[in-house]
């Protein structure tokens, strides 16, 4: 393969003070899903009206983040772009910590997770010609797929490690236009339904995966004094540029679409409604327009600053994405009875943030960083540093 790799010290001060913060908050979030567990699902933010919550809005998600990670490591292993070696061994690490993730979210949101093993139940328990259903196999796929793309990686296994790239590729591009169908096949649901939303979703993907990819590669190669080469980065920047403007077209299409009458009511209600902050900051914004004006500026898009600031917007944007989908989507009211609406049933949904839910759902986030950084100690993740190895050798010598 070319290159060596190696495992982070992890004996820093530092190091042990987010791995004792991680700790904590995964705590923290695991007694709140007991009470949740407990009490059930009416201390978390959800409702008959709004089912789906944080939970949900995280595993989509993060299901996102972790396709679009795996994608990017076939630039080395699969197209040959030796640019990236660097950093494609950790890109497929971090997509299989994210869809792990995802899974977590997943079982949270069920109330019951020990009921879990249902889901796997396919063509017995499970109707497939539902899109979840469909979409357990290709979670459970990803997952396995993952694991085998890593373990041949480290094995150095170079034709198999291709065509394990291949399939790491084409699985992870069904998983999130597979889960984009969950809501673009919901006919009952204007604001869902929509015949691009799986490629909107994978378009997504990709630029939340290589935001967040430049995010971790500059950040760990900072926290362990690392010599990284600036022109990936920057090379990652002007790839990130061009996924964001096909995603802005995409969702410009998909809005476009809803406005068309007879079914405008939900869109318009987006955009104007208690949750429009959402949509035109988070997702519009900070996901769009802010990343652009950052990463075509002719003066900051060429620091390493900008494109981080550039990268952090995008992520922040494409959950501001998630949330405007998930809970507007599920606040507006169903036409039940077209003409006339009565009760509850006829109001939009509102959805607090509790407490139980919030810290809840942080401890995904903590529960995946432990991982992460327990994986960076006993797996050679990183790129060996030559010359910062020569350094510290000179520095014992005198």
């Amino acid at each position: 393969m070319g290159s060596a790799y190696s495992k982070i010290d992890g004996k820093s001060r530092e190091f042990y003070i987010l791995l004792i913060l991680f700790s904590i908050f995964t705590l923290i979030g695991f007694i709140c899903f007991m009470v949740s567990y407990i009490s059930g699902h009416h201390v978390l933010g959800s409702s008959n009206i709004i089912p789906w919550g944080l939970p949900i809005t995280i595993t989509i998600y993060l299901i996102g983040l972790s396709a679009g990670s795996l994608i990017l490591s076939a630039l080395t292993y699969v197209f040959g772009k030796e640019e990236y070696r660097p950093i494609a061994r950790l890109a497929v690490f971090l997509a299989i910590i994210l869809i792990f993730g995802a899974m977590i979210g997943i079982a949270l949101d069920l109330g019951r997770p020990e009921k879990s093993w249902r889901l796997f139940m396919f063509f017995v328990l499970n109707n497939m010609r539902s899109m979840f259903a469909l979409n357990g196999i290709l979670y459970g796929g990803y997952f396995l797929i993952g694991m085998i793309y890593l373990g041949a990686i480290f094995a150095d296994k170079y034709k198999f490690i291709k065509m394990m790239g291949k399939i790491a590729i084409f699985w992870a591009a069904l998983v999130h236009m597979g889960t984009g169908a969950i809501f673009g096949f919901i006919a009952a649901r204007p604001i869902f339904f929509s015949p691009i939303k799986p490629f909107e979703f994978l378009s997504a993907a990709m630029v939340s995966g290589l935001a967040l990819l430049i995010i971790v590669v500059v950040a760990i190669f900072k926290f362990t004094k690392r010599n990284l080469n600036k022109d990936i980065i920057f090379s990652l920047s002007r790839l990130l540029r061009i996924l964001i403007i096909v995603l802005a077209v995409m969702v410009l299409v998909d809005k476009l679409t809803h406005l068309y009458s007879p079914h405008r009511e939900p869109t318009l209600w987006l955009f104007t409604g208690p949750y429009s902050w959402i949509f035109w900051l988070l997702q519009v914004g900070f996901a769009y327009i802010f990343p652009l004006l950052i990463l075509f500026h002719p003066q900051y898009g060429k620091t390493l600053k900008g494109v981080m600031v550039a990268a952090f917007l995008v992520v922040i944007g494409i959950f501001g994405e998630r949330f405007s989908l998930v809970i507007p989507g599920t606040a507006y009211p169903l036409p039940f009875y077209p003409g006339k609406i009565e009760g509850i049933w006829g109001m939009a949904g509102s959805f607090p943030i509790t407490p139980v839910e919030s810290f809840m759902s942080l401890g995904i986030f903590t529960l995946m960083g432990l991982l992460f950084l327990i994986g960076l100690k006993n797996l050679e993740l990183l790129p060996v540093d030559e010359i910062g190895e020569q350094t510290s050798e000179i520095a014992k010598k005198t």
